[in-house]
């Protein structure tokens, strides 16, 4: 039997066409140059006499610096700007080829799409500076996000029914790749977290201020882990102190249970820990990135590989993109054969 797709995610699609890959250096570098300021001309790029200019690669550059915690260098900063001019250019072909096709705008998606790219803002008043900043305004950002639901439709249509999956070739996966389907021990647990920075502080201090109040934090969460402790060795009731106590806003309410995690997912700190336990069994102070834990073990699960069964369905689906993948790949290459592309950075 053969699996046909006929309906795909096409946000999911699209960005087999536009991946932005993020620079190795950025997670690898940890002394970047003094200079990190780049030039980046006012026109970057020309597709078919359209140009492409840079306040909309401006402000995405902006909005990917806002998620690492340091200065990007100029080289980090020159290979982001260049992934984003190519990735306009592919924007632009695919939406001029739209426009042969006559798709219709639809308005209704577009405003979800405002109201999600506002929703990484803190604020209104921060999300319009962000855009004063970058000298570019709501039209310009609605006209680029009608040109992503656009080229969307016309690359959805490009694969749409034309790839099958073969169980013979999912099967093969599952075999070839048998390795990547173990799973690691997994503990099921209940932990109570003291955190560096306990939720309170967090949402009413600056970051100057926290780090300011680091060590303070530090002393107080140990102080506060220990006193659990005390509470533990004279009986009182694990979940009952995790739902008064636990600065894990996530898993209080439910007693600090942190279901089945597998080994390796947390710091080796606490997978050691979790390892010595017996169920029912709780562990003394264990310290990880995140503060001071102290945690209980439910149950384990020994190592075991996924089945072929359990796994078929996320195959199928790997498969299935991995030819998309391809198919859109020579979809945009055809498009450029015909396109005059100049680029200026």
């Amino acid at each position: 039997m053969k699996i046909r797709f006929s309906k795909i995610y096409s946000a999911l699609i699209f960005s087999l066409a536009l991946t932005f890959v993020f620079p190795l250096a950025i997670t690898a570098q940890t002394r970047p140059t003094p200079k990190l300021k780049i030039e980046i001309p006012k026109l970057v790029a020309r597709v078919n006499g359209v140009d492409i200019e840079s306040k909309y690669i401006e402000f995405r550059l902006n909005q990917i610096s806002r998620k690492v915690n340091r200065p990007l260098t100029v080289q980090e900063k020159t290979s982001i700007v260049k992934d984003l001019i190519e990735k306009e250019v592919v924007r632009e072909l695919v939406n001029q080829q739209g426009k042969k096709e006559n798709l219709k705008v639809d308005n209704e998606l577009i405003e979800k799409e405002l109201d999600a790219l506002r929703a990484t803002y803190s604020s209104e008043e921060e999300f319009n500076s962000a855009l004063t900043a970058r000298n570019i305004n709501l039209d310009d950002i609605k006209k680029s996000m009608q040109i992503d639901i656009n080229a969307r439709q016309l690359l959805n249509e490009q694969i749409k029914g034309k790839i099958t999956i073969a169980d013979d070739d999912v099967k093969k996966y599952y075999d070839d790749n048998i390795s990547k389907f173990v799973r690691p021990e997994a503990y099921h647990t209940r932990h109570i977290l003291a955190a560096y920075f306990p939720p309170e502080a967090l949402r009413n201090q600056s970051i100057k201020e926290l780090q300011k109040n680091k060590e303070y934090f530090a002393r107080l969460a140990e102080e506060k882990i220990d006193k659990v402790i005390d509470e533990l060795k004279k009986g009182t009731d694990f979940e009952e102190l995790a739902k008064i106590h636990s600065d894990d806003e996530s898993s209080r309410d439910n007693g600090g249970d942190l279901d089945f995690i597998y080994k390796g997912v947390f710091e080796a700190s606490f997978d050691e820990a979790a390892g010595k336990l017996k169920p029912g069994e709780t562990s003394g102070k264990i310290q990880t990135r995140f503060g001071f834990h102290v945690i209980q073990l439910i149950e384990k699960k020994p190592s075991e590989t996924a089945t072929f069964d359990e796994m078929k369905p996320g195959i199928q689906k790997h498969l299935f993109m991995e030819e998309a993948k391809k198919q859109v790949a020579s979809y945009v290459e055809k498009l450029r054969q015909t396109a005059k592309i100049e680029t200026f950075f």
